[in-house]
């Protein structure tokens, strides 16, 4: 195919990150700053200070075991430890020591339990003093129990990232582990905090993103131990070709026929393979050491998705900038073609950020780096192996956000880089989704909870579905749905924050909470 004879003039009047690291580990970068801006807000205390503002008991037990004596009291922010087993399927019968934090200086008898499983994430405190699980616990007199994943924060029960360590990564392990720790935890409990664990007391599992679909499955393969789930964007249904991403991404930017535009030039020169018109545009976009065309067109989307799943509107009354605004500011000059302004928008993207394009969109950067302690590591083993959530291209003639070179094939080939033939990295969604019933979980008293901006909406409970109308009537469920919110807004936003429908969202969670413990009475 030949190049559009306007992209040449485009070049001579104006020669100018989704991933030198797999996609998956640039989507984990996502959800740590979302973390890290838990309750950071002006009119909110720093989590370190909230933390120690409550006054919460915890201690570290002895790793050889569910308790221990000799226990000492340590400060709120202390990790506690507890003895999980490496294998609950398996002939493995070591331990090794899983994270835990713990807030109960809100319960009393016969409160629920909120237990956080912080999924692809290590395990915060900050969700101790602030968050909606906290926020839960002080309005029903329960108790918050955070949980780390295995192979994430310190809670790796292997000494190496090989490939075949990776093995004992698996959903279903991950969620023995928590069966485990819920019947063991009496004791473990009294040990580490002073109290008493009521027979009455109801274990809530919570969680946002994948440490939400970790709580509605436990609801649904462990209801003798867990009585409700909250379940904050919850991407239920796993994909490898998950281009309904991209749509919710156009349907939130006002630029998006712009950036379309940008994308279809962009794919014409890749087309037609002129080398010094590629490395032209490379280097226009920040992106000049990549050598990889591929490479180059995935890391094109990486702003874009962050901007959008992630977006909270400015406080009202602020000078803040409008983070969808200021993106869309970009493709304004009239002058450029679309495809200039993206050059623009991303180099100086790139420029501010600090990022290295070689060592953090490279598709197999860091494939051989086999040290502990890499969550990046971890859910890209997850996703190549399990999930999948490949975020493509719609098919023709639907307008594309990203490179049509963005393939599922392209975001799976690192994985047997990283981890040996037997993991391919295109699993079979399709009996996974079997196994735990896609978008129509057998579950009662859940609440679903999704801002209508969230690219994962698509493959999560939402009212915008008709799937949404068979959860609630089948079960006792509740579906809830913030029209200006995104990814886990509800589950992480400061308290202060109470506009744009998310305190609305928020006291509806609460209602529902209340509503299912009515039913233990």
């Amino acid at each position: 195919m030949r190049v559009l004879p306007f992209v040449m003039l485009l070049l001579l009047s104006a020669i100018t990150r989704s991933r030198a690291e797999p996609m998956a580990i640039r989507h984990l970068r996502l959800r740590h700053r979302q973390t890290e801006n838990l309750i950071n807000d002006k009119q909110e205390i720093s989590a370190v200070r909230a933390v120690r503002e409550v006054g919460m008991r915890s201690a570290v037990l002895d790793a050889e075991g569910a308790s221990a004596t000799g226990n000492q009291r340590l400060s709120t922010s202390s990790a506690v430890h507890f003895a999980q087993k490496v294998d609950h399927f398996g002939t493995n019968s070591s331990t090794f020591r899983q994270r835990f934090y713990i807030n109960g200086d809100a319960y009393v008898p016969g409160g629920p339990i909120y237990l956080f499983n912080s999924g692809e994430t290590p395990a915060s405190p900050s969700y101790l003093a602030a968050g909606e699980p906290y926020t839960l616990a002080k309005a029903t007199g329960g108790m918050v129990i955070i949980m780390e994943h295995r192979y994430y924060g310190v809670s790796y029960p292997v000494s190496d990232m090989s490939g075949p360590n990776m093995r004992y990564l698996t959903l279903e392990n991950a969620l023995e582990d928590i069966a485990y720790f819920i019947r063991n935890s009496r004791g473990f409990i009294s040990d580490s905090t002073g109290i008493s664990i009521s027979a009455e007391s109801k274990w809530i599992a919570v969680g946002g993103s994948y440490s939400a679909n970790i709580a509605v499955w436990m609801r649904m393969l462990y209801p003798d131990l867990v009585f409700a789930a909250y379940a904050s964007s919850a991407p239920l249904l796993a994909s490898t070709d998950f281009y309904q991403y991209d749509e919710v991404v156009g349907r939130a930017l006002p630029c998006a026929d712009k950036i379309g535009e940008a994308i279809d030039v962009l794919d014409a020169i890749l087309d037609d393979g002129n080398r010094e018109l590629i490395d032209s545009w490379k280097r226009a976009f920040g992106l000049g050491d990549l050598k990889s065309d591929s490479d180059f067109a995935g890391a094109l989307t990486d702003q874009m998705a962050g901007t959008v799943q992630y977006y909270v509107p400015p406080p009202q009354g602020s000078s803040d900038a409008d983070a969808v605004s200021k993106l869309c500011g970009w493709f304004g000059n009239t002058n450029n073609h679309p495809l200039q302004n993206m050059a623009d928008m991303t180099a100086d993207y790139i420029r501010n950020n600090g990022i290295d394009p070689v060592t953090s969109y490279s598709s197999g950067s860091g494939a051989t780096n086999y040290n502990i302690h890499q969550d990046g590591r971890s859910w890209f083993y997850q996703v190549c192996s399990q999930f999948g959530y490949w975020q493509t291209a719609p098919p023709a003639p639907r307008r594309r956000l990203r490179s049509k070179y963005v393939t599922a094939s392209w975001q799976s080939a690192p994985c047997r880089e990283f981890f040996g033939n037997d993991v391919t990295g295109m699993p079979d969604v399709t009996e996974f989704n079997r196994k735990y019933h896609g978008l129509l979980p057998n579950v009662t008293r859940v609440v679903f909870v999704n801002g209508l901006l969230d690219p994962w909406s698509q493959l999560s409970v939402s009212t915008t579905t008709d799937v949404s109308k068979k959860v609630i009537n089948e079960g006792d469920n509740i579906v809830i749905t913030m029209r200006r919110a995104s990814h886990v807004t509800d589950f992480y936003l400061a308290n202060s924050r109470t506009d744009f429908g998310v305190n609305i969202a928020r006291q509806n969670i609460l209602d529902a909470i209340r509503k299912f413990l009515k039913q233990a009475v």
